[in-house]
C-alpha cells in the first residue's frame, strides 16, 4: 500500500463536478468539486448519507456517467479517454445485482465468465470465495437478498480485477454473512493484492475492514485519510458504569466535570469529560478532554458512590463521522450567513 511510507495512489479524483436534470427540469448537483484518493492495495471505505454523491462518483470511475468537469486518473490513465485501458482491470457491483431468475447461480456466472474468458474452475472459485458453493445449483429466483448480493460480488470477481468497486455490498446480509463479507474483503486485499472500494452505511463494519476512509457530503469530500489518522483525531471518553448514576452525576458536576448519562450494555453509565479549569486542559486547550480516571474514582468513592466499572473508550469511526458532518454543516451555515450579510450590505 505504501512506497517509502507514503501511500501509492491508484485512483485520483480532482475537483470533479457532475449535475443532472430532474424530471421537472431542475438542475441537481451530484458532485461538487469532488476530490478523493484511492491508495493501491487498500480497502477504502466510502461513507456518506443517501444522496451525498457516493454512487455517482463510483459510476464516473467506471465510465457509467461522464463528469461535467474535473479529472479522474486511474492506473496512470486519464478518464474517460483511457476508459478502455482500465475497464478490464476493474470489477464492480453498483446498485444491486441483476441476473436471470430462471437460471442457477452457477449458470449465470458461467455465462458471464465466457465474456471474461473465465473457465468453470474460476467460476467455482469465486462461488466458494463468497460462500455460495453450496447454493450454486439453486435457481437465482430462489436466492435471498443477501445471496443475490454475494452472487453480484462473485460476478465482479470473474474478470480477476486489480480494483474491485462495491456499492453497499452488505445490504441485506445477516450478521454471519456480514462477517463473511468482511473477511472476504480482507482476503482479497491480503492474498490477492486487490484494491477494494466499498461504500456502506454500516460504520462499524467499515472501521473493521478499511485501511482508508473517505467521507462524502453534498457531493464533496470532507475527510480523506487513513483510518488510524482519522481515529487519532477523535476524543476518547471516560465511561463510568454505576448503579446510582444520578448521585454520581451530581458529585462530578459539583467538581466541574461534564457527565452525560447513557444506557450501556450492563445498565446506567456516565460519559465523563474533564473540567475546563483542569490544568492539563489549560496547557493544551485543544487536546483530548478525557477525564482523569483515578481522580474521578476518588471523588466518587469519597461520597460512597462505588462504580461497577470504569474504563476509557477510544473514539470510533462513527464518532469521527458525526463530528466531520457536524463541522461541515456548521461551516456551510457560516458561509450562508456571510453570503446573506454581503448581499444585504450590497443592496
Amino acid at each position: 500500500m505504501t512506497t517509502g511510507g507514503a501511500p501509492e495512489i491508484l485512483v485520483r479524483f480532482d475537483q470533479v463536478h457532475k449535475s443532472f436534470r430532474t424530471a421537472r427540469g431542475r438542475r441537481q448537483v451530484a458532485l461538487d468539486g469532488f476530490s478523493m484518493s484511492i491508495p493501491r492495495g487498500a480497502v477504502v471505505g466510502l461513507l456518506g448519507p443517501n444522496g451525498s454523491g457516493k454512487t455517482t462518483a463510483l459510476k464516473a470511475l467506471l465510465g457509467l456517467v461522464r463528469p461535467d468537469r474535473g479529472t479522474i486518473t486511474a492506473f496512470g490513465h486519464g478518464l474517460p479517454a483511457g476508459q478502455r485501458f482500465v475497464a478490464r482491470r476493474m470489477g464492480a457491483l453498483i446498485e444491486g445485482p441483476a441476473f436471470t431468475g430462471s437460471l442457477t447461480g452457477e449458470h449465470n456466472l458461467r455465462l458471464l465468465g465466457e465474456l471474461h474468458g473465465a473457465d468453470r474452475s474460476e467460476v467455482a472459485d469465486v462461488l466458494s470465495l463468497v460462500g455460495l458453493d453450496g447454493a450454486a445449483k439453486r435457481s437465482y429466483s430462489g436466492y435471498s437478498l443477501g445471496m443475490k448480493q454475494r452472487l453480484g460480488v462473485a460476478a465482479a470477481l470473474l474478470s480477476r480485477p486489480d480494483l474491485l468497486v462495491l456499492d453497499e455490498p452488505m445490504n441485506g446480509l445477516d450478521p454471519e454473512a456480514v462477517r463473511h463479507m468482511r473477511e472476504l474483503l480482507k482476503q482479497l486485499r491480503d492474498e490477492r493484492g486487490m484494491t477494494v472500494v466499498v461504500s456502506s452505511h454500516i460504520l462499524a463494519e467499515v472501521e473493521l475492514v478499511s485501511d482508508w476512509v473517505t467521507i462524502v457530503r453534498n457531493g464533496r469530500v470532507i475527510c480523506d485519510a487513513s483510518v488510524p489518522e482519522l481515529l487519532s483525531q477523535g476524543t476518547s471518553r471516560l465511561v463510568v458504569r454505576v448503579h446510582d448514576a444520578v448521585t454520581a452525576q451530581s458529585v462530578l458536576a459539583g467538581h466541574g466535570y461534564t457527565a452525560v448519562p447513557a444506557t450501556g450494555p450492563t445498565g446506567p453509565e456516565l460519559q465523563v469529560a474533564s473540567p475546563v479549569s483542569d490544568p492539563k486542559r489549560s496547557e493544551d486547550p485543544d487536546g483530548p478532554d478525557t477525564a482523569d480516571g483515578s481522580e474521578v474514582l476518588r471523588l466518587l468513592t469519597d461520597r460512597a458512590v462505588y462504580p461497577r466499572e470504569l474504563l476509557i473508550e477510544s473514539a470510533s469511526l462513527e464518532d469521527v463521522y458525526v463530528a466531520a458532518v457536524r463541522a461541515a454543516d456548521a461551516a456551510d451555515a457560516a458561509d450562508a450567513a456571510t453570503a446573506q450579510q454581503e448581499l444585504r450590505h450590497g443592496s
